[in-house]
């Protein structure tokens, strides 16, 4: 009787399932001959033999699932599930960085991303990674590279990846290396001639496996860059941030990979040492214990008032955040999962919490509250459209019904409660308020709906007065857009050609 071959939990009930179908089959087909014949003998034997291998099953079963576990594939909910196992054979939402794939989440219900992405696919030819690297780069042999090909089989075997790996290097003293999308089974890791000649075997290994792990979690599926170029008109600075800040976290998430494959937390601080400092060479004396403390530093700095809003849009954590978030790894019940010789300290529940926190400082205080800035978009349209009606001095009654024609209605209820007693000044005041926190969360073209919305008020009336379309000119100009847009809104609203 051979061992179960399953990877994964869910396999293994399958397998079993169907083991156990068959032995049942054969014992039935065995007492409807014995039956048939009346041999009693062949009946107890065929029913003694079928409960010694259902038993043998069992013990099997049992024994692969323990197997499983140690390997970290322990099985998670179908509903938590978002990495399917057609690249590796370990479970990838045991191991990846909650923050990555809370994102990446996100974005699959994101009406807007989803529509560039689909712009993007339908615009632009497939693009064929072995092709372009054969006319760029050097491909690297066995024969050529034997150590590198023999880091490739090691990560190989340590994450179960289902693709080949070939490797390409250029020529270039900047430590760098990337990973392209794989063409049918095969995956391409991309190294510059620098990081190949003064890396260590196992910072190789960490390198590599942090490559790997970039295609395993298919964080090729959403190219930020071409993201915000296709996107330029239609999404706002807030999906750039919240596309940047998915980056680092993925980031996170490969090097967890990385570590999985070089199996020393040390080598992987070295790594990092190196990638920031240049320094290859003994003229300086690296300490891991020194090393992290440059971050304890790096948070006092960025918990400072005057944070550098440029972070926001960094395409990578910073190299002491990194190793801090790997650190936390290293010690995880998490990491005990794929690797036995794991010292446990803390719990995967408070790891993936500090690493949000220490994530958190590379990030904007309003990466979320979708609700707060509905509320606030609606008040700045009431706030506009109240001072459009009243711009000429008098509030037809046809303008009110026009202004509650675009704000939502217990909005508007609050609203006029609370503009008692505001002077002019204060609305303009507020709305300039408004506008500030508003650049951030809404899109060229939802400024520009909503300027087309407040426009309907100015010639609710009847007719345009010159007063209400300068209060539009001093909307547009609070939202950053163009005054010659609401020219073109009145001439349409009069019918000019």
């Amino acid at each position: 009787m051979t061992a179960y071959q399953s990877t994964t939990l869910q396999e293994l009930e399958e397998e079993h399932q169907t083991a156990i179908s068959e032995a049942q089959t054969i014992m039935m087909k065995e007492l409807e001959e014995a039956q048939l014949t009346g041999d009693m003998d062949k009946i107890r034997v065929s029913s003694s033999d079928f409960q010694k291998k259902t038993s043998q099953l069992v013990t099997l079963y049992q024994e692969k699932i323990e197997e499983i576990n140690a390997r970290g594939e322990v099985d998670t909910s179908l509903e938590d599930k978002v990495y399917g196992n057609t690249r590796s054979g370990l479970i990838l939402d045991n191991l990846v960085y909650e923050g990555d794939k809370e994102y990446v989440l996100a974005f699959q219900k994101d009406n807007q991303i989803q529509k560039v992405l689909e712009t993007i696919e339908s615009n632009n030819p497939v693009f064929k990674s072995r092709r372009h690297l054969l006319k760029s780069s050097l491909r690297l042999t066995k024969t050529l590279a034997p150590q590198l090909h023999e880091i490739g089989t090691h990560c190989k075997e340590i994450l179960k990846l289902k693709n080949n790996i070939e490797f390409f290097v250029y020529q270039s003293d900047v430590f760098n290396a990337s990973c392209y999308p794989p063409d049918d089974n095969t995956l391409y890791i991309i190294l510059s001639s620098g990081i190949l000649e003064r890396f260590q075997k196992d910072e190789l290994s960490f390198v590599v496996g942090h490559e790997i792990g970039h295609v395993l979690f298919e964080h090729f599926k959403y190219p930020v860059k071409h993201i915000l170029e296709e996107g330029r008109d239609t999404l706002a600075p807030i999906h750039a941030m919240k596309l940047y800040a998915w980056n680092r976290n993925a980031e996170i998430s490969a090097d967890r990979a990385g570590l999985l494959c070089c199996q020393s937390f040390e080598a992987a601080g070295r790594t990092f040492f190196k990638l920031s400092s240049g320094v290859t060479t003994d003229s300086l004396d690296f300490q891991l214990s020194e090393y992290l403390q440059q971050f304890v530093d790096l948070e006092s700095v960025l918990n400072d008032a005057g944070h550098d809003p440029s972070d926001w849009y960094s395409s990578h954590p910073f190299s002491p955040i990194r190793i801090k978030a790997l650190e936390l790894f290293n010690k995880s019940e998490t990491y005990k999962k794929f690797n036995n010789a794991c010292t446990v300290e803390i719990t995967g529940e408070t790891m993936e919490s500090e690493i949000k926190r220490v994530m958190s400082l590379m990030e904007p205080q309003h990466l979320n509250g979708g609700a707060e800035y509905t509320h606030k978009i609606q008040r700045f349209m009431f706030l506009g459209g109240y001072l459009i009606a009243n711009a000429d001095g008098t509030i037809e009654e046809s303008e009110i019904q026009a202004l509650s024609s675009i704000v939502d209605a217990s909005i508007f209820a609050e609203c006029m409660l609370t503009i008692q007693g505001l002077e002019e000044k204060e609305m303009i005041g507020e709305l300039g308020a408004l506008a500030k926190e508003l650049d951030v969360v809404l899109s060229v073209m939802q400024k520009l709906n909503i300027l087309r919305d407040l426009s309907i008020i100015t010639y609710a009336d009847g007719a345009i007065d010159d007063s209400e379309v300068k209060v539009l000119y001093t909307l547009a100009v609070m939202l950053y857009i163009n005054t010659e847009f609401i020219d073109r809104v009145i001439s349409d609203a009069q019918g000019i050609e």
